[in-house]
């Protein structure tokens, strides 16, 4: 099975337009079968984006896929957007949603922090999950070192998919590990160093 971190070209064949009404304006986003979410913007990411307080300053959206997270909250909170992702061609998507949602962006094709080495107010994760556990705390270590002092990294995880051992593992790294939102076995979480 092909997951959505893997880039398969050959997956490219149905190009859709979705759409997002959220905190009063309406976003559209390009997406194609291989992407996450690719028929909408999955409720997950939605949920991260309305647990998360006003932004200043730098944005990270690590793994932004096609880039909904990043690019509504670039767009809300008027906050420099940077969006990275393992897979050149989500990265591709993302970048050109942002043109066409009228947000700046620098877009950093990279595994994990690999080719990324600013710093940022915030970053924000939904974490891949079919990638395995290692990547995953992988990807928290690294945040909590690319963090400005009193930077915040949010994650949304789900029960199912290891929200509790991710709560114990980011208890580990960051200094002080907050559950925003816990509801129907959906977490926020925020971190700081």
């Amino acid at each position: 099975m092909s997951q959505y971190f893997i880039e398969n070209p050959s997956l490219l064949t149905n190009e859709r337009i979705l759409e997002l009404e959220i905190f009063g304006r309406r976003y559209e986003f390009l997406a194609n079968n291989g992407l996450f979410s690719c028929d909408k913007v999955d409720d997950a990411s939605i949920t991260l984006m309305h647990n998360i307080p006003p932004l200043y300053g730098s944005l990270l959206d690590l793994g932004c896929g096609y880039g909904p997270i990043g690019i509504v909250l670039a767009k809300t909170y008027g906050v420099e957007l940077t969006m990275s992702d393992i897979n050149s061609i989500a990265l591709g998507y993302a970048t050109k949603n942002a043109k066409r949602n009228n947000i700046h962006t620098t877009a950093i094709h990279s595994d994990a922090f690999a080719n990324i080495t600013g710093m940022f107010d915030t970053i924000v994760l939904n974490p891949p999950i079919h990638a395995g556990k290692d990547i995953m705390y992988k990807m928290y270590h690294e945040a909590a070192q690319h963090l400005t002092h009193g930077g915040e990294f949010y994650i949304v995880i789900q029960k199912k998919h290891g929200a509790e051992s991710t709560i114990k593992k980011l208890n580990d790294i960051f200094a002080q590990v907050k559950v925003v939102y816990k509801k129907k076995g959906c977490y926020v979480v925020c971190c700081t160093t």
